[in-house]
């Protein structure tokens, strides 16, 4: 029993406008739920090693308008990896520094892609 129905012996009809707005509180509340389970589906965990090339965000760089500069600073190889996720670099030059593990990706070589055997397409035999 509600409590207006408690005091007044009656049920109480709320005007259509508010139940509208009941409902449609219920509709996106379910919405923003699906949504959400659709979207951690979606997220692939990523997992760094000792060793891997990774690229590092520059943050610095997204102040500047550029459509076309990269934000991406590397290739630094991973050295240690922290518990709380901070993860130690080496750059190219021999420097150790630390960096949060949020700001980093992997880097794929270009070089490794092309190296696969080459393929000669022959003329197929006449019959």
């Amino acid at each position: 029993m509600s409590p207006y129905q408690l005091v007044f012996g009656k049920s109480c009809h709320l005007p259509f406008e508010l139940e509208f707005r009941m409902e449609a509180y219920d509709s996106s509340s379910t919405y923003t739920e699906r949504i959400k389970a659709y979207h951690d589906k979606m997220i692939s965990p990523r997992e760094l090693t000792l060793g891997d090339v990774v690229l590092l965000h520059n943050s610095r760089l997204s102040l500047f308008p550029g459509k076309l500069k990269s934000k991406w600073t590397g290739p630094y190889m991973i050295k240690k990896i922290y518990d709380s996720g901070t993860i130690e670099l080496l750059a190219p030059d021999d420097i150790l520094f630390q960096a949060n593990g949020h700001r980093v990706k992997k880097f794929y070589n270009s070089d490794k892609v092309m190296e696969e055997d080459e393929i000669s397409l022959e003329e197929p035999p006449k019959e």
